[in-house]
């Protein structure tokens, strides 16, 4: 009851300060700097997002983003590590990968390919990614697209990371969906088609991927694939940045600085940008020093 309260009292503290930001005096109109086209330079091609890519008005507007992360709501305490609560499992998890369950020889992929509670071992992860992968666990599919994406533990194939993909997006797996569309965005493994990636972003954001909404708001903001609908801009940026997505809460935030298809907000696009900016938006702190002195 006690964690209950004092969960409430600083849900209530952290709305106080919000409002206190809003209310803070609106700067002098400044000039500022939109994005207007899509970017062209070349992909990353490994699972290290550079940070200070997303949202930058010179880097990829799409970047593909790591395998879906493990999900495991029995561990408890934010004081201690995912890494050291896998770790202190890893008898069950093996327990129960050895004997069939389809979920957990995923996760014990994962712990061999992080060296979780077991010495990091890819060709290990590989083959337990494969057993659960075979009997179609999306996110073991999405595992092996990456694998072989990035040629980590095995000869880089795209051709064969586009069908791991596409079978993860067959079993629902919203990461992979995600990556799908960005095999078709980028041509990797298929041919480049915006229009089918713009088919599976939106797959793969009904299915909860908070990425997969960012790029939606760059596809009817830049015209990617759609016609240019600002509305529907807003919107999948307000869901995206709702849940942190870096891009997503600094694009936002050039749109309420401006009040372009939203009620101008300075204040609140200083709150949206101070956030980009702790999440390694280095353009959202160029853009704090430029219009909020």
């Amino acid at each position: 009851m006690k964690k209950i309260i004092f969960l409430f009292a600083l849900a209530f503290v952290l709305i106080g300060c919000d409002q206190k930001e809003k209310e803070q005096e609106q700067p002098k109109d400044k000039e500022v700097v939109i994005p207007m086209k899509a970017p062209t330079l070349p992909i990353q091609i490994n699972n290290e997002v550079d940070p200070t890519a997303l949202g930058n008005p010179n880097a990829p507007v799409l970047t593909l983003e790591e395998g879906k992360p493990l999900d495991f709501s029995q561990l408890q305490g934010a004081s201690v590590s995912v890494e050291d609560q896998v770790a202190s499992q890893i008898d069950s998890i093996r327990f129960k990968a050895e004997h069939g369950n389809v979920k957990y020889q995923y996760v014990y992929g994962v712990c061999y390919e992080k060296g979780w509670g077991v010495k990091k071992n890819l060709k290990e992860a590989m083959a337990w990614f494969t057993k659960a992968a075979e009997q179609n666990n999306g996110p073991a599919c999405n595992a092996l697209g990456n694998f072989y994406r990035e040629g980590n533990g095995v000869k880089a194939d795209m051709a064969k990371a586009f069908e791991w993909y596409k079978a993860g997006a067959a079993a629902k797996d919203d990461q992979a969906l995600l990556n799908l569309g960005n095999c078709y965005y980028y041509g990797m493994g298929a041919e480049k088609d915006e229009k089918t990636a713009v088919k599976w972003w939106k797959d793969a954001a009904e299915a909860g991927n908070a990425y997969a909404m960012a790029q939606l708001g760059d596809c009817y903001y830049y015209g990617i694939g759609v016609e240019k609908e600002l509305a529907k801009a807003v919107e999948y940026y307000t869901t995206a940045a709702d849940q942190n997505i870096p891009n997503a809460l600094y694009q936002l935030g050039v749109l309420y600085y401006t009040g372009n298809g939203v009620g101008q907000d300075q204040a609140y696009a200083k709150l949206l940008m101070s956030k980009a900016r702790d999440r390694g938006v280095k353009e959202a702190q160029d853009f704090l020093d430029k219009n909020f002195k």
